[in-house]
């Protein structure tokens, strides 16, 4: 008679009811990662959709700046600017006047050493964001104030109103 070679092994039925307890840990463990994660994923859900309307209602009209301070948002039109907090407008003759809604919006982010205004200039108003800025120096002649400006076209408009800012923008802001 001639080997084929073949060799058959059996388990035998110790074997099988050894792996029969670890197969059932494991499957228990498992199922009980699973439901860990689907907990934490519920939770973390939960706190994102807060930060999300919190941001939101707080993001249309303030910047978080890294130090810990604040930009307060201003949209500066060539005869006007808007305080987009307020939804105040306020035209160009009456910005330093000593009751216009601009100096009483000024007194208040300035009461902090950390917080400034942030100019959206759209196209010709920059005269108008130097009156603004000059406005704040004639309030405090003598305090170093902080002040950040964005020049804003229409074409940049257009891409923040569609979300679709140019990645040179995003390459940039990503950098800082």
């Amino acid at each position: 008679m001639v080997n084929s070679g073949k060799v058959t092994v059996r388990r035998s039925d110790d074997e099988q009811e050894s792996n029969a307890p670890m197969m059932a840990v494991f499957g228990g463990m498992f199922a009980l990662m699973l439901v860990f994660l689907l907990v934490v994923n519920i939770f973390s859900e939960q706190s994102m959709r807060e930060r999300l309307k919190r941001g939101s209602e707080d993001g249309m009209y303030r910047i978080e700046r890294l130090d810990g301070g604040k930009g307060f948002v201003i949209i500066t039109f060539p005869q006007a600017l808007r305080i987009v907090e307020t939804g105040e407008s306020v035209p160009l003759n009456s910005i330093c006047e000593p009751n216009s809604p601009y100096r009483q919006y000024a007194e208040r982010v300035y009461e902090s050493d950390t917080d400034q205004f942030i100019f959206i200039n759209l196209e010709g108003s920059i005269p108008l964001m130097a009156k603004a800025r000059n406005c704040l120096m004639e309030m405090w002649p003598d305090r170093e104030l902080l002040i950040g400006w964005i020049p804003a076209d229409n074409e940049f408009l257009k891409s923040v109103l569609l979300d679709d800012i140019p990645m040179y923008i995003r390459d940039y802001a990503a950098e800082e």
